[in-house]
Formats: C-alpha cells, structure tokens, sequence
C-alpha cells in the first residue's frame, strides 16, 4: 500500500533533501511537487495528502475540491485561516516550515488514510457476506448487537435491534441449555469462540431445539466481530439417532450391552455392587414353534414385567442385552434384598402367561447373580448363569468354587497380546538346529513361533499357542510364520521345517497361499511342513490330498510327534511323506523307560522299511543322544545342541561345542 503525496509550495526549495528524509521514514510515500492549480485539481482524485501554501493562486478554490473529494490537506501559513466551515480534512503548520514536523503530520494523516482504506475494505467484506450468506448472522461488540441480518432475527423472534438488545440483556442469553452444547454460565462465549468451535442450541420461535456453531470473524475497528451461525441440528439429529441405535435395543427400546459398558469405562462415580445376567430358556425353540413375531412380542412383554418389578427400587437399572438376555444392575449395598428382587422376578415369569392373537406362551428364566468385589460383575454372572443352567437351577450366586476367572483373564490377556503383535509385527520366527547323527553338520532348522511382548521379552508358544485356537487366531499364525520363514531362507544353504495343523489344512485358501509364498521365494526344494497327527484330524483323505498336493510343488512333508497317543501306522502307509518326527515324550524318557526304548527302536525300523528319514526330538544330553545314534536315527534336535536361536548361523557340533 503506497501514499501519494503532493507538495503545494513555490517556497518549499528542500524537495531533494525532503523526498530523502522521507524515504528513511516511510518506505511507502511518494512525495511530488507541483504548484498548477488547475493540474492539482484534476489529479485530486490520485492523491491521499495534499501539502498546500496559502501563497497559491487560487488555494481556496484547491481546498474546497479537497473536502469534496474527502482529500486531506495541510495548510502551509504564517497566520490562522477563516474557511467559514469545519473540516476534519484541514490542518495547519505554520510557517517557516520544520521538516521533522512535517514528516511527523504526514505520517499521522497516512496511518488516519490506511485506517480509513483498511475500514472500507473491511465494509465491503462486510457487506458482502451479508448479501451472500444465507445462514443467521450478526454484528457485536460483545455488550449488544450492532447488526443482524434477516435470517437472525427469524431465529430470535425479534425483528428489530431494539427488540434483540431488549430480550437479551447478554447475548450469550440467546444460547439454550443443552446437554450437547456450549452453555454460556460464565459470559464468556466470545472469548471461548476465539479459541474452540463452541456448538450452542437455540429454542426457535416454535418451541423447536436448533444447533449451530459460532464462527467468530474479528473487525480491526471498534473491537467488533461478525459471529456467524452454522446450521448444525441435521448433524445433531444424526448423532441422535446413531446414539438410540448404538446404546438402545430396537425392540424393547431398553438400554443395551453397549451402553452399560460406555457408563462403567466413563463414569467414575459409578459403582455396582451386583449385577445379574437373567435368560430365556430354550428361546430358541418359542421362536422355531411360535415364530418370531411372538417371540419378539415375548421380549417386549418380558422387559415391562422386569422393568414394572423394580420400578420402585431407584438403584436398579434395567438392560436389554443381545438374542434373549437381560440384566439388572444395582448400586446399592444390600445383597439380601437383591437376591429376593431377582427370585420375584423369576417367580413373576412364572407365573405369566405371554400372550399374542390367540397364543399362549409360557416362560422360564435362569439368572445368574454376582456380588464380586472387582471389576468383572459381567464376567462372574454369566459365569455363575452358565452353571446355574448346568445344574438346573432357577439362579445362582458367583462364589469361589465357580470362579474360572483366572481362565478367562488369562484367555483374554493372550488374545490381547496376540492381536498387539500382529498389529506390531511382533511376531518372530526363532530356529532350532537338526543335527545330522552322522557327519554331526547342522543340515536343518525348525522355525518356531515366538511373540515379542511390549517390554521386548520373548515369550515362548506354550503361553499363546492355544489361545490363538480359541481366538480364531491359529492360521494367521502360521502364515506369518512361513512367510517369515521363507523370507529367511531364500538365501542360505539350509533345509527348513515349519509346523502346520489340521485347522490350518481345513483353511480353504491355505493351500492357495502357500504357493503364493512359493512363487514370491524360490525355496519349494528347501522347505518341509511339519503336520501334527493329533486328535483333531477328522478327514484323514482331506490329509492325504494335502499331503500329494504339497509334494506336487516340490515340497517335502514330515508327520509331527510320531508315537504319541494319536499315530497311526497305517495311515503313514497312506501319505507319501519323508520325515518322521518321533514323539518328545519317547526320547526324554529313551534313557530310563524300557518301553520308550522298545517304540523307538520299532519306529525306526518302521521307518527305515518305508525309506523314511527320522528325527530324534528333545534330545537333552549326550546318554540321549548316544542312544538315537546306536538305533540308527537320523537327525538329533534339542537343547543338547542348542535351544532355538534369532538367527540360523550355527553349521556344526563337534564334542559338544557350537560352531559357527
């Protein structure tokens, strides 16, 4: 922004020396000269200040122009002036001119001129928004309203200023209390606005709750603001109804699971002292003969009888939770009265006949009751509902003997675990050499799983394995194990096992992963899968085609735990396989047990009739494995070489030393 500046003085000989003072002071004047009268004139229109000698022919003529066209001036004389009018756009400095004094005018008239401009500007923005902007708006100096445009006054119900600053002596009056919303206790609501988006509510002149959020746009002058109000009652409507949806059963219109859990991880003041879990019997089988219609009108009638029955009991607060469940929860230190609540309750069923058209439905509830002191009430009645149905009673009370709950914690701190690994990539692959008996080289590496916790310590499968069965968590397992495993093998000179299950053969895109992984790493000729013949193979032809389908990629296949409870001879006969692994619980035992002896000895015979490889696991010290290697086995694994290492690099052992 530049000002134009016209020196008006035949007088005035310093106009160099000036112009240079001046650039020193204000970077943004641009000083001419000129005493034309009638060229001053006609240029009026270009310039912010005019400096002007009374010694100028025709001055006065210059002055009037000036005013007209709201041009300041400052008159250069040796005498005050009469121009029969007041003008704010006329000043003075005597005669003989000082320069500094000048300067010092000038600067203040230019500051006074970019005000003005920056003022105008601000107008016309002002202005603008008014006319474009069709949302409620209003102009303020945080005391009252200046300005309200048409859209605010159909809000407010008032249709003048007057009526505004007369209805409400603040304007943060204007704001309904609302649960949801900003509520304006302190008057502070301008200076909030400055810092947050404050959503506030609005009652309309129908009676009917509106939601905005206030947009605060500052003005330069006269400490004022334009607040402008965004229309948000659709969001809040939305959020609403998303709220009834997520916390309220659809059907019975009670609260729901979602909404007793929100209470007790938000509300602090919230304590139960018990809880009980109360359940339809067999509702399955109303709905399969009923039909559903009846069985939903049974929930619905079912919630008013146990919401009617502690309806004078203020502690007690009633949930719908999922299929044909409900709960009671209490906050009130009286086990005693409790129970007898909840045996009315049942006792009240009972007795009830449930109507719909002409049907007549009978129904029975069992309920399960918990006084636990901790924080697992939940958990604990189901616990005690579970066993109540067992043993086919009306209801039970969580105590000591029925506490499985280290189980269930313990279940649910693994699959916790488990999941922040996966999310982590705290899943590592650990690898344990096979020895060969004879040339005492390590040609192989099982991989085996292991879970980083948090705190970077490596915890072993015997805490996790079974739990990622139970979570549905088991295959993923396995596919992260091989695929890491791959990965580090692709390179090196080993052969390399890794163990797969039943569950994960049963997986119907396991097989199309595997050889997704086969075509990613070059290692088909390098890999064995280790199968565990256990107890849970239900499809032994299943097993089979696995198996053919495995080696038709160039794979080789070991049977895990050979000569446990669950081998079976003949099916070996079936499975083109390679290894056999013999059961651990036969080689730690070779030593001391006759009979660990006599099966080991005929696996291996057994083995060595069908071509087959065998494999001596938890070989623990030299008598052990001095035995594997007298009955001809031929591959050692275990902690006599070496527990399961990070990274393969081990190649021999010699004279029970490693080597790298």
């Amino acid at each position: 922004m530049h000002f134009k500046v016209l020196i008006a003085d035949k007088e005035f000989n310093s106009l160099d020396k000036f112009e240079s003072y001046s650039d020193k002071k204000q970077k943004d004047i641009i000083i001419d000269f000129s005493i034309d009268t009638k060229k001053i004139i006609n240029n009026i229109d270009h310039i912010d200040l005019i400096i002007l000698s009374t010694e100028i022919k025709n001055y006065i003529e210059i002055i009037n122009n000036c005013i007209e066209n709201n041009t300041y001036i400052i008159l250069l004389s040796d005498k005050l002036i009469d121009l029969n009018e007041d003008s704010k756009y006329v000043d003075y400095v005597y005669k003989p001119v000082n320069t500094k004094k000048l300067m010092h005018k000038i600067e203040q008239y230019t500051f006074i001129i970019k005000q003005e401009i920056v003022k105008k500007e601000e107008n016309e923005i002002t202005n603008s928004i008014i006319k474009n902007i069709t949302n409620p708006l209003f102009l303020t100096d945080g005391n009252k309203i200046l300005f309200a445009n048409d859209y605010f006054y159909s809000l407010t119900k008032c249709t003048s200023l007057e009526m505004i600053n007369k209805e409400y002596l603040q304007i943060g009056d204007i704001f309904t209390k609302h649960k949801n919303c900003f509520n304006n206790r302190n008057n502070d609501w301008l200076e909030k606005c400055s810092k947050e988006t404050l959503n506030v509510c609005i009652l309309t002149n129908n009676g009917e709750e509106k939601f905005y959020t206030l947009q605060k746009i500052p003005l330069t002058h006269n400490n004022t603001n334009i607040i402008l109000l965004n229309d948000i009652s659709h969001e809040f409507n939305h959020k609403k109804e998303l709220y009834k949806l997520l916390y309220t059963d659809r059907l019975t219109n009670l609260h729901n699971r979602s909404m007793l859990i929100t209470k007790l991880q938000n509300d602090k003041n919230l304590y139960l002292t018990s809880l009980c879990i109360l359940d339809i019997n067999s509702f399955k089988e109303i709905n399969d003969f009923y039909g559903h219609k009846p069985g939903d009108s049974v929930l619905i009638n079912l919630g008013n009888l146990i919401k009617d029955s502690i309806k004078n009991y203020p502690d007690l607060k009633l949930y719908k939770f999922p299929s044909d469940t409900y709960c009671i929860t209490n906050q009130k230190d009286n086990n005693k009265e409790f129970i007898q609540v909840i045996e009315k309750i049942l006792e009240k069923c009972d007795k009830t006949v449930f109507h719909f058209d002409q049907l007549e439905i009978d129904v029975k509830l069992t309920a399960g009751i918990s006084f636990s002191k901790k924080n697992n009430k939940l958990i604990t009645a189901d616990i005690a509902l579970q066993t109540a149905k067992k043993d086919h009673k009306d209801y039970m009370v969580f105590y000591e003997k029925l506490d499985k709950l280290q189980e269930y914690e313990n279940n649910m701190f693994w699959t916790k675990q488990l999941k922040s690994a996966f999310a982590k990539d705290n899943i590592e692959v650990y690898f344990q050499p096979l020895i060969n008996n004879k040339t005492l080289k390590v040609d192989k590496y099982e991989c085996l799983v292991r879970l980083i916790d948090d705190k970077g310590k490596v915890i072993a499968p015997f805490f996790f394995l079974d739990i990622s069965k139970k979570s549905n968590q088991y295959t993923k397992l396995t596919k992260v194990v091989i695929e890491k495993s791959f990965k580090k093998f692709e390179y090196l000179d080993f052969e390399f096992s890794v163990n797969i299950s039943y569950e994960d053969i049963e997986s119907p895109d396991f097989l199309d992963f595997i050889k997704d992984m086969l075509k990613k790493y070059n290692i088909s000729k390098k890999v064995v899968f280790e199968i565990l013949e256990d107890e849970n193979v239900k499809d032994y032809s299943l097993l089979i085609l696995f198996v053919d389908q495995i080696k038709d990629l160039g794979c080789k296949v070991a049977i895990d735990d050979f000569g446990s409870g669950y081998s079976n001879f003949e099916h070996i006969l079936k499975m083109n396989i390679d290894y056999l692994k013999i059961d651990a619980s036969l080689i730690k035992n070779i030593a001391t047990d006759k009979n660990s002896y006599k099966i080991t000895k005929t696996i291996v015979e057994f083995a060595k009739t069908l071509n087959l490889q065998t494999i001596a696991e938890y070989v623990e010290n030299k008598e052990i494995f001095d035995l594997t290697k007298e009955l001809g086995v031929d591959y050692s694994q275990g902690y006599y070489f070496s527990a399961p290492i990070a990274d393969p690099k081990l190649t021999d052992f010699n004279n029970g030393m490693n080597n790298e």
